[in-house]
């Protein structure tokens, strides 16, 4: 069984608020050169921002979305289901309705909230799918309320019932004649809300730095030297906040090792959401001292990536690694590199000490 498809950093970061409204909204408007899968998941976030242009133009990128590529994408497992939601409620298609209701990571209540007002084709999906019907009552219920339902279909629940003997819980006590409720709207939520309104937006020249402190940041002292880095940087550094944002997406690796140190979180977060990354990129960034704790944060967080050994080894031995996320990896080191990490001075304390409890534990066993 595959793995569950993780989250693109940069999704995560829009998610998590503090993004400046221009940047929200070339978002919705589908100009970040994100994956498809990527892009539907952002746009389901954004049309339930609290500014309605936003909301507006994600609504009309989802709607514009192709179906051809819809497809294959409501049909996997790993789909969020945000997407899946909205597809289902709002998308007019029958055949992609039809590929999202037959997706089994499409939740219950979803579909419970559908069930009453769904066409008669769409409506058999829910009739035949027995596992569901009987791991949840309401969504019997809610089906069985469906006034479009044909004789044999109400027939079938009719019999699903006194089969199972279904019908004893309150939840089932509506009668089947009740007019059907008003049509839910699944992806619409009653009052818009901003997607982390704990988080303040933060300003960029509040992460602004002098060019000269941006050369120190990003490049070597012997690479401040070569006059087409130095150039190579000052060009991004003089770039505003949404051309640097298209540049970690699509840029070259030149320009993604220079951003991923940039002081706005937004920016280097999109380095590790771009689809060009490589692998040798996150070896490479993960050993790292000049970035920030949150990207090394999330490599440590991504399954996909802390499963190269070097990766993992280089988390562990970075100073600059939040303390928890290294702990957490020492164990999954081979002896010789934890022997090394508990006599390193470079790493916090409390990673040396757990290299050195582990290398006392291997010492004790050995002498028995």
């Amino acid at each position: 069984m595959g793995e569950t498809r993780a989250t693109n950093p940069l999704v995560l970061q829009f998610r998590r608020g503090g993004v400046a409204r221009d940047l929200r909204l070339m978002a919705a408007q589908g100009l970040l050169p994100l994956k498809p899968e990527d892009l539907l998941e952002l746009w389901t976030g954004l049309v339930r921002d609290a500014d309605s242009a936003i909301r507006a133009a994600a609504e009309k990128s989802l709607t514009d979305f192709a179906a051809v590529e819809l497809m294959p994408i409501l049909k996997s497992r790993d789909t969020p289901v945000a997407v899946l939601a909205w597809a289902v409620s709002k998308r007019a298609e029958p055949e992609l309705r039809e590929a999202t209701l037959q997706n089994t990571s499409l939740p219950d209540d979803v579909i419970e909230q559908l069930a009453p007002t769904l066409p008669q084709a769409l409506a058999e999906l829910v009739v035949i799918n027995q596992t569901r019907l009987l791991r949840n009552t309401a969504l019997l219920v809610a089906i069985e309320s469906n006034a479009g339902l044909s004789n044999d279909q109400k027939r079938r629940l009719r019999e699903l019932r006194e089969t199972f003997r279904v019908g004893e819980q309150p939840a089932a006590a509506a009668p089947a004649s009740a007019p059907a409720p008003a049509p839910a709207a699944v992806a619409e939520p009653a009052e818009p809300a901003e997607l982390a309104p704990d988080v303040e937006e933060i300003p960029e020249d509040e992460v602004s730095i002098t060019e000269d402190e941006y050369l120190v940041r990003t490049l070597s002292e012997e690479d401040r030297q070569k006059t087409e880095k130095v150039s190579a940087v000052q060009k991004i550094y003089r770039s505003n906040t949404a051309e640097k944002l298209i540049t970690a997406l699509k840029g070259s690796r030149e320009e993604r090792s220079i951003l991923i140190r940039d002081p706005n979180r937004l920016v280097a977060t999109a380095v590790l959401g771009s689809p060009r990354i490589t692998e040798a990129e996150i070896e490479s960034i993960s050993a790292m001292k000049n970035v920030s704790e949150e990207i090394l944060r999330t490599i440590g967080n991504r399954r996909e990536w802390t499963k190269r050994y070097t990766v993992l080894n280089n988390l562990v031995r970075n100073p600059r690694t939040p303390v928890g996320i290294a702990l957490s990896m020492v164990p999954r080191l081979n002896p010789r590199d934890i022997k090394g990490i508990a006599v390193d001075r470079n790493v916090p304390e409390p990673v040396r000490k757990q290299a050195q409890k582990f290398v006392k534990g291997q010492q004790q066993q050995g002498s028995k």
